[in-house]
């Protein structure tokens, strides 16, 4: 579970729609998992200036370099959507002001990929099972992979997203096989463990990839969240006390 931190706190809410959930969903695409999310927040007239600290575990064929660029226009991008979605019900202007990323303490070397879960902890345990067993699954094949993630939202909705981030390039076609072999594997297992309601959408990555475009283009969803916001009371207030009124 990733922590965050929102200084001042009152505007915790604002970014853990806006900002933290498209950040997580992005780097645990790309195989990168957020292990502690720090937000500092400073309102300057109608700009809301945002500042990041990031603490991650990444590959080690991930450059520190192209991290950085990622993560540049992934922010760029949200605070943008921001803008456009809830900022514009109080006429005001998202900008992140910087970032920087830290490296998280390494974790007890293991044999093979790593495995990431990420969904509502009332399916956790499941979830896992499935995990641990689509791992053995993928050494058996003796299929070389960094990171197997498994995501579910946090709505409770019944959609299981694998990403397997390999660690070479690997043919479209290749990938493709791969990803219907485990969609076919993860539907058996949770039909074992009486969880076949779930549907699953499986996706293979290599380094070529970039998932984090898919995730900046989700902008009906951030149009959902602003609205939700908006009616937020504790928000409302907030936004009033800065003196930007919704609409006006």
């Amino acid at each position: 579970m990733v922590t965050l931190t929102v200084e001042p706190p009152e505007y915790y809410p604002v970014i853990d729609k806006l900002f933290a959930g498209p950040i997580r969903d992005a780097l645990e695409a790309l195989g990168v998992e957020l292990v502690d999310m720090k937000a500092g927040v400073k309102p300057v007239d109608r700009t809301i200036r945002v500042a990041f600290i990031f603490e991650v575990r990444k590959p080690e064929t991930f450059l520190p370099a192209e991290l950085d660029s990622i993560l540049s226009g992934l922010l760029e991008k949200l605070a943008e959507d921001a803008t456009k979605t809830f900022g514009r019900l109080y006429e005001a202007r998202f900008q992140v002001v910087g970032f920087r990323v830290v490296e998280a303490a390494a974790e007890t070397k293991k044999e093979g990929g790593r495995l990431i879960i990420n969904c509502p902890d009332d399916i956790r345990r499941t979830i896992e099972r499935l995990g641990k067993g689509l791992t053995i699954y993928l050494k058996d094949k003796r299929v070389k992979f960094q990171t197997l993630v498994l995501s579910m939202p946090s709505d409770g909705r019944p959609k299981l997203t694998v990403t397997l981030l390999l660690p070479e390039q690997t043919s479209q076609a290749d990938k493709e096989a791969l990803a219907r072999e485990l969609e076919y594997k993860a539907s058996s297992y949770l039909r074992t463990l009486n969880a076949d309601y779930i549907r699953v959408e499986a996706r293979v990555l290599d380094p070529e990839d970039r998932a984090v475009g898919t995730v900046m283009g989700r902008i009906d969803k951030i149009e959902r969240e602003a609205e939700e916001l908006a009616e937020m009371e504790e928000v409302r207030e907030l936004m009033s006390a800065l003196g930007k009124t919704r609409g006006s």
